[in-house]
């Protein structure tokens, strides 16, 4: 078993001491084994201080931190329910949760943020609204990482959005709407329009769905260069 295969099976089990719902239990649990953000992030690292924006049952932040490779993280969401259990889940980790719309909260600077699976729940103004708070928070030399579906992948676009109208619709996922856009041409862009540089790829390996990753870096500060 790999060193990320056991971050994986140690996160998993805090939530299954932290919830006596199946629901909750393998969520997470499968979520962290079969979702290629996992992984992608996993190959990443190390990450610093870590702000989650949109962090629901906060396992990613939780993986980081059992996987050694972010050293505090500080989660936001506005589901209320799904907070708590971060909360409990992260039992005696340097990690706090909290609930608040992101759409409005304060968020506090990290070396890495995290946006995952969050945009395509508001309205564009909203959209970029966000996606510009979030690259504020970024400090010298540190990066926003942003997994989002693509409207520009074809079937896998189609879906995608499916699949989120019906998780929407069942309560499973909550938020405002649910609106795709092009990662690559609309959400690039403005982050390289504030200074930081973007690389991007494909986040869907063995899934249908047209999920991109969009890593975001701030360049180190001047005085960081001269060291």
């Amino acid at each position: 078993m790999t060193t990320i295969d056991l971050a994986i099976s140690r996160t998993a089990a805090r939530y299954v001491r932290a919830t006596a719902r199946p629901v909750d239990r393998y969520f997470t649990r499968n979520k962290l084994r079969c979702d290629p953000v996992t992984r992608a992030l996993a190959e990443l690292g190390p990450f610093g201080h870590v702000l989650d924006i949109g962090c629901g049952r906060g396992q990613l932040a939780i993986f980081l931190l059992e996987a050694g490779l972010a050293r505090r993280a500080f989660g936001v969401d506005w589901d209320a329910e799904k907070v708590a259990l971060a909360n409990r889940a992260a039992s005696g980790l340097a990690a706090t949760f909290e609930t608040a719309d992101v759409a409005a909260a304060a968020f506090p600077p990290a070396d890495t943020v995290l946006l995952v699976d969050v945009l395509h729940y508001f309205a564009i103004d909203k959209q970029d609204a966000l996606l510009a708070r979030a690259a504020t928070c970024v400090r010298p030399g540190g990066r926003l990482i942003v997994r989002e579906a693509s409207s520009a992948c074809g079937a896998r676009s189609i879906f995608t959005l499916a699949v989120e109208r019906i998780s929407q619709a069942l309560r499973f996922n909550v938020g405002e709407r649910i609106v795709l856009r092009d990662v690559r041409r609309e959400l690039v862009p403005p982050l390289e329009a504030r200074g930081l540089p973007c690389t991007f790829a494909p986040c869907w390996q063995g899934t249908p769905f047209s999920n991109l990753i969009v890593i975001a870096t701030r360049p180190p500060a001047a005085n960081d260069l001269e060291a």
